[in-house]
């Protein structure tokens, strides 16, 4: 008698007993353990032997998804192929590397990494191959929604929720890739919105800037005085008020992109954020400043080299740590926070919004119009440099 469904659910094997088999039909039974387990078997007959066949564990297989895959079975059966060849065949066709996601996403890395700085390159390739590790071992073609809604909320459960929109859309371009090349003809992703699978991520905090002028007067007098910590930190604190560079920009300039002779900084794409080119027009007290150290630190590549390698620029920490030996908390200021006191202060001050924000390296207009005017605003910005270094020496 066939089996039912409420039968299925409620079999258990009998005291003392290894194991029971309950039969359906055309060859499948359930195979019920004295552990609980209860097992999907297809016995069937192929060149004239018997064989049987592992079918899935109940629940996550039901009672008639059993049946469809003895069907599917028989069919195979009727065009004299082995079920269990079919299947092998199969399995080895979705484990080969070349449909894994994890190889995938290195084809595409490998494509895409010539456009990016060095650290983004190694970012991306960190996140798809620690932070997706999911489903990097898994075909494309049996990647679905759900194992994609599973990765965000581990990375949220990971403690790092601002990872998964950069991950998410990364993914997203890993499939494309797969799409494009007739790697797969799935796109799990598609649809799938992160507002809805993980919490609301925290809005974004502002570093602390001094934007009064008093309090700013201050601020830079104790820096231009200050005389009690390493050469390299002093003096990347003094100019990085007069550059509007972020700390990890200021500390990993080079002197090859310093041009005193034209009173200019050019950052090369791949050592800044926005990976574009860079430029930083030079007030006249800001080319005396560096001329005064390069004759200190002119035998290194780095403006600011580290005290114990010279190879290395001054650490992480350095400037933020400075201001803390100042007496400035981080709740005052922060070494990244005098870019928003120069935009406060001279928007303040009648200068043009697109004038501030290119000076910040902050992207303005069509992609169209930035690629082709790397200098944009360029003589605007060499006056209002002037003027802002101007402004700093009045303050004291």
């Amino acid at each position: 008698m066939a089996l039912t469904a409420l039968e299925v659910k409620s079999i258990s094997c009998p005291a003392g007993r290894d194991s029971i088999k309950k039969h359906d039909a055309n060859g499948l039974f359930l195979l019920t353990k004295s552990s609980g387990s209860k097992l999907w078997r297809l016995r069937y007959k192929y060149a004239n032997k018997h064989q049987e066949m592992a079918l899935g564990k109940y629940p996550i297989v039901s009672l008639s998804e059993a049946r469809d895959l003895v069907k599917r079975a028989h069919l195979l059966l009727a065009q004299g192929v082995n079920p269990m060849d079919e299947r092998r065949e199969a399995k080895k066709k979705a484990n080969s590397p070349e449909k894994a996601f994890e190889w995938v996403a290195m084809q595409w890395w490998e494509n895409q990494k010539a456009g990016w700085s060095e650290d983004h390159a190694k970012r991306i390739k960190r996140w798809l191959t620690k932070d997706a590790t999911e489903i990097g071992h898994l075909a494309l073609d049996d990647i679905d929604a759900a194992h994609i809604t599973n990765l965000m909320l581990s990375i949220e459960a990971a403690g790092s929720p601002k990872k998964a929109p950069m991950i998410l859309s990364i993914i997203k371009r890993v499939f494309a890739y797969g799409l494009s090349h007739r790697l797969t003809s799935n796109n799990p992703t598609q649809g799938i919105s992160l507002r809805d699978i993980i919490a609301p991520l925290p809005k974004v905090q502002h570093r602390a800037a001094i934007t009064g002028k008093k309090e700013l007067a201050a601020l830079i007098r104790d820096i231009d005085q200050d005389r009690s910590s390493g050469y390299c930190t002093i003096e990347a604190l003094r100019l990085i008020p007069r550059l509007f560079l972020r700390p990890k920009e200021i500390r990993f300039l080079r002197w090859e992109n310093v041009d005193l002779e034209n009173r200019i900084i050019r950052i090369p794409a791949q050592d800044m954020k926005c990976d574009r080119e860079h430029l930083v027009p030079l007030a006249k007290q800001v080319v005396k400043h560096f001329e005064s150290i390069k004759s200190v630190t002119g035998y290194s590549k780095f403006v600011f080299p580290s005290e114990l390698d010279s190879n290395k620029p001054i650490s992480k920490n350095v400037l933020g740590n400075r201001l803390r030996t100042l007496g400035y908390s981080p709740d005052i200021m922060s070494a990244h926070g005098f870019r928003s006191t120069a935009s406060t202060l001279l928007h303040e001050q009648g200068w043009k919004h697109d004038v501030v924000e290119v000076q910040l390296a902050h992207l303005i207009g069509s992609a169209t119009a930035r690629a082709y005017n790397r200098a944009l605003y360029l003589k605007k910005r060499k006056k209002m440099m002037q003027k802002w270094a101007d402004y700093l020496d009045s303050l004291k």
